[in-house]
């Protein structure tokens, strides 16, 4: 028997082996080896009727053992039924969630090996240049100094290497130490760029105050209403000349509570005034800042208008030694790197190695009930925060009473994810089961996950969260599902799921969020649970929805998604993309017939559809549209009432990429249409067919251009990278 037993085992190990011995160093062969072994998996254990009528959750289970009153000979069998059922649910989604996985995975193998055989041979053409620019430096004269001739094939050559660097995805660095950071040894750089740290010059006190540039800041910090204050030394804790997106600091603002609507939430009926809105009350805030020379705005050509700011290394020095003496941020020490402190205003600020710090531990972050804020700047496994807020933390002591319910009054902003818009900074939770802890913070207001991996579903301590006005889960990359409970978030206004590309259905209860102005990321999926998901027709009963973008993974007519928009009547600004359709073919060797008869009772039921508003083109655009930014269009030619002539009181249109698209209408117009469009973006459109003069009658008022990568747009006076700016 012992012979029999160990056979198998001994056979499977050998197979896995030769497996290993056959694959070598090539990731594509492993991969395929996995996926026949799942592909076998998955014929074994077909979906069966009874698990697909079970419900998604999988506490229901547990939620319902508890429950009942089984009695002791019951208990076992109570037991294995509902280990049973969970592995059933297991393994009916983990095979699935495996092969697409795998799928993703063997795509980026591919295209990492393009990217290295292009590498390689760009790099190849550059060694015979350099050769004999050597060459002709070493048989030339004792001159030490390069010529204007050596310099510009130098710059050639570097902006090739430069274009291939930038091609490169950025890989986290790998930890080495059971500490959670890399080894340091007090030199060592945060993604290729320095620790910020200025001993020589908010350190030195005196030096500083000396300065003219310190008693210019502190005039002018001085002469800010008190709130401004504020605003502007929020810039204290990000590091020097580094890009600082608008929109974050909006976020920050109004999860501090200093930036407030004058109606807040706008009642029903009641449509809130242009300069009442965060978007222009930031907006006009950084512009005073700019004009003082507090700030300076980003310059980028192809942007109308400035979207990020930064500050030189003297202003933010003396805003660092102003909120020191404020005691609002306690991030940098005399002669020190910047270390995680709580400050006497209790703002707590992350950076790197923080976790590594004695304060990381539950039990060493003193007065914990009265943080007010925890800014993530420069941390990469920020989790280790949660603890602080847990059940049985106030003021580093357990509670004596176990009874009563621990709450986190004080905290407003949980801002754990990327401020960055770039993707340097890699951000991890190791640990997501200490989301559960979010349950304690009742009166957060922000709360931002931005960029962070290995968040796979948010914990339902969320929807907990009833004061909550902003949900910041942009570039998730691995969440795949939001809260079933999430109109729970009474308050929540702002929320943003952009970039999280393993969503692939929105909760039907997101359209019962009452005071949602903005939402980024929505899914238009084929998804056919019509009672659990929603669907953007739904959408319309979100009354105050100004800013909407969508994502767009199934087949459906560009009229189709149009008329589902029509009647929401205070859209002001819509993005659509479209894309991330799948088409690989199910493994499942039942699943041809269960398509088939899905297939055939649509088409039964498709004739009823017909006479509705499926087919039927809308009669407008949203009726305040002032923005509209269409994402690689399916279509070969504009529909009728996406015609220049027929877009209302829309101010700015984008197009970016549509392999298809040939033109904006049958033919050009005779004279200049209504159209009210200044701002025009054009890009990625390989077969759009228009000369200047037809784009001046498609759009009379244009004021702004970009065109790139539109090669049969002509004769457009842009400068050399497409830009083209009305002259006042």
């Amino acid at each position: 028997m012992a012979s029999d037993s160990t056979a198998p085992a001994t056979e499977t190990g050998q197979n896995a082996e030769e497996v290993g011995k056959k694959a070598g160093d090539e990731p594509e062969t492993s991969i395929e080896e996995i996926l026949k072994i799942v592909q076998k998996l998955d014929s074994r254990f077909p979906p069966q009727p009874e698990q697909q009528r079970m419900s998604r959750s999988e506490t229901a289970p547990a939620r319902t053992s508890r429950n009942q009153q089984p009695t002791t000979g019951g208990l076992e069998k109570q037991q294995s039924d509902t280990t049973g059922l969970t592995s059933v649910r297991q393994s009916e989604h983990a095979i699935p969630k495996l092969k697409r996985n795998l799928r993703l995975l063997e795509e980026d193998v591919s295209k990492l090996q393009d990217l290295n055989i292009e590498v390689a041979e760009e790099v190849k053409r550059q060694i015979r240049p350099l050769n004999n620019l050597l060459k002709q430096v070493e048989l030339g004269s004792t001159n030490k100094q390069l010529t204007e001739g050596n310099k510009n094939d130098l710059e050639k050559v570097n902006k090739k290497i430069f274009n291939l660097m930038c091609q490169v995805p950025l890989l986290p660095n790998k930890r080495k130490n059971n500490r959670g950071f890399d080894a340091d040894d007090g030199n060592g750089d945060n993604h290729g760029k320095p620790i910020v740290c200025l001993p020589g010059i908010h350190a030195n006190e005196e030096e500083l105050k000396r300065l003219a540039v310190f008693r210019d800041v502190q005039t002018k910090f001085e002469q800010l209403d008190g709130d401004k204050k504020i605003y502007l030394l929020t810039f204290a804790v990000f590091p020097e000349n580094q890009e600082v997106n608008r929109t974050m600091l909006m976020y920050w603002w109004i999860g501090e509570g200093i930036l407030n609507y004058r109606v807040t939430p706008p009642k029903k009926g009641m449509v809130l005034a242009d300069e009442d809105k965060p978007e222009n009350v930031v907006k006009k805030v950084l512009k005073e800042f700019a004009d003082k020379k507090l700030i300076e705005p980003v310059k980028n050509k192809r942007k109308v208008e400035p979207s990020s700011y930064k500050m030189t290394p003297f202003v933010h020095a003396s805003l660092v030694r102003i909120s020191m003496e404020m005691k609002l941020f306690n991030i940098y020490q005399k002669g020190e790197k910047p270390t995680m402190k709580r400050s006497e205003m209790n703002k707590v600020c992350l950076v790197e190695a923080s976790s590594s710090q004695p304060e990381a531990k539950a039990n060493k972050m003193l007065y914990a009930d009265q943080i007010e804020t925890v800014f993530n700047v420069s941390e990469r496994f920020p989790d280790f925060t949660f603890k602080w807020f847990s059940k049985d933390q106030t003021s580093g002591k357990r509670k004596l009473n176990r009874l009563s319910t621990t709450t986190y009054k004080e905290l407003k902003v949980f801002y754990l994810g990327r401020w960055e818009r770039t993707a340097k900074r890699h951000i991890e939770v190791e640990n997501a089961e200490l989301m559960k802890n979010l349950k304690h913070m009742t009166k957060l207001k922000l709360l931002s996950f931005q960029g962070i991996s290995r968040i796979e579903r948010l914990d339902d301590a969320v929807c907990k969260l009833h004061d909550l006005i902003i949900l910041d889960l942009r570039a998730c990359y691995n969440l795949e599902k939001l809260p079933d409970k999430i109109d729970s978030l009474k308050a929540l206004t702002y929320l943003d799921i952009t970039d999280c590309y393993m969503i692939d259905r929105i909760p039907k209860r997101l359209s019962w969020l009452d005071n949602l102005e903005v939402l980024k990321g929505f899914v238009v999926s084929d998804a056919t649970d019509e009672e659990t998901v929603c669907t953007l027709a739904e959408l319309e009963h979100l009354k105050n929805l100004r800013k909407l973008s969508i994502s767009i993974n199934k087949n459906v007519s560009v009229s189709k998604l149009f008329v589902d928009i029509e009647k929401f009547d205070r859209l002001e600004k819509l993005k659509m993309a479209w894309g991330g359709i799948n088409d690989h073919k199910p493994a499942d060797p039942h699943s041809g017939i269960k398509n088939f008869l899905r297939q055939m009772t649509f088409q039964e039921l498709q004739p009823v559809k017909k006479v509705t508003k499926k087919d039927r083109e809308p009669e407008h655009l949203p009726l305040k549209l002032k923005k509209l930014d269409l994402q690689c269009f399916p279509k070969s030619d504009l529909p009728s009432w996406l015609q220049p002539n027929m877009l209302g009181g829309l101010e700015k249109l984008y197009i970016k990429g549509g392999t298809k698209l040939t033109g904006f209408g049958t033919q050009p117009p005779k004279e200049a249409t209504a159209c009210q469009v200044k701002v025009l973006r054009l890009k990625f459109l390989p077969r759009l067919k228009v000369e200047w003069r037809d784009l001046q009658l498609y759009f009379p008022r244009l004021e702004f251009l970009d065109k790139y990568q539109c090669p049969q747009v002509s004769f457009c006076p842009t400068d050399g990278i497409g830009i083209w700016r009305k002259k006042d």
